[in-house]
């Protein structure tokens, strides 16, 4: 684990380095607060029975009227899974065996949005004891999605945005009923993966072939570009893009790695005023 200070000039330093499950870290997920962590792998159950296969999305949850804290995880193989304390429950939310691709959870409205590789993005509903209640299902043909998102404020809800693996073409659902919007946001790219910040009406999306390019949520434009270059002879593949906690959308330092190696997967959050 790498922290900077926001007010700090130098750079990142070795925080600390935890250890968990065995095998291959495909997922993380930090709370804002920075108090949890949560990791995902291909092997997290014990029994051969359970094979949800690998942890492919997560998100933590928690109500604006409830303390309580919750991890939500999509798996390889359709399973949905909420861990609240010490207590798991889960359930199969597609009938197709796929993977689900994209999770994302508004507070102001309690409810969580699931995307799956199938094309059937689902909205649900989470009760005061984590339960899901199931709101609307929408399914799109010839389309592969990547990442969902909850959209700025419209009125008293937010619309869901739907972010494709291929072909570029963002849809916007409905909050009450999931109905498509009119015209797509077209960005012709591919997408590897989406960050989005509601808040400040941001949003970072990985093009696999170049880098990373923010946009505004108001304009389908590019308002800033962050170019990867890779090795030569290295295959170009889909990369996780994070918005860090009080990011200014400009470059504070490249961290690298071995050439024979790569990053896997990553994680930002605010531990103790310093960004990590």
């Amino acid at each position: 684990m790498l922290s900077l200070r926001s007010n700090s000039k130098q750079s990142y330093r070795l925080h600390g380095k935890l250890h968990g499950h065995s095998g291959a870290i495909v997922r993380l997920q930090a709370t804002d607060d920075g108090k949890y962590l949560a990791s995902g792998g291909k092997i997290l159950w014990s029994s051969i029975l359970e094979t949800h296969g690998a942890t492919t999305a997560m998100v933590w949850v928690k109500r604006e009227d409830n303390m309580t804290l919750a991890l939500v995880y999509g798996t390889q193989n359709s399973q949905l899974v909420c861990w609240q304390g010490f207590k798991r429950g889960g359930k199969l939310v597609f009938e197709e065996s796929a993977e689900i691709t994209g999770l994302a959870f508004d507070a102001s409205s309690n409810r969580l949005a699931v995307c799956h590789r199938g094309g059937v993005i689902q909205l649900w509903t989470v009760a005061d004891s984590m339960a899901l209640k199931f709101v609307w299902s929408q399914e799109f043909k010839n389309y592969v999605p990547r990442a969902v998102a909850f959209s700025q404020l419209e009125g008293d809800e937010r619309s869901v945005l739907v972010f494709p693996l291929y072909g570029g073409y963002i849809h916007t659902l409905k909050a009450d009923k999931g109905t498509v919007a009119d015209s797509p946001w077209h960005i012709s790219t591919n997408i590897g993966d989406v960050a989005v910040n509601a808040q400040k009406g941001l949003v970072c999306v990985d093009e696999p072939s170049s880098g990373a390019n923010l946009y505004a949520l108001s304009e389908p434009h590019v308002r800033t570009s962050f170019p990867f270059n890779t090795t030569p002879g290295k295959k170009r593949r889909l990369r996780q893009i994070k918005i860090a906690p009080l990011s200014r959308s400009q470059l504070v330092e490249k961290l690298r790695v071995d050439a024979h190696e790569w990053v896997q997967t990553v994680t930002v959050s605010c531990v103790n005023g310093a960004r990590a």
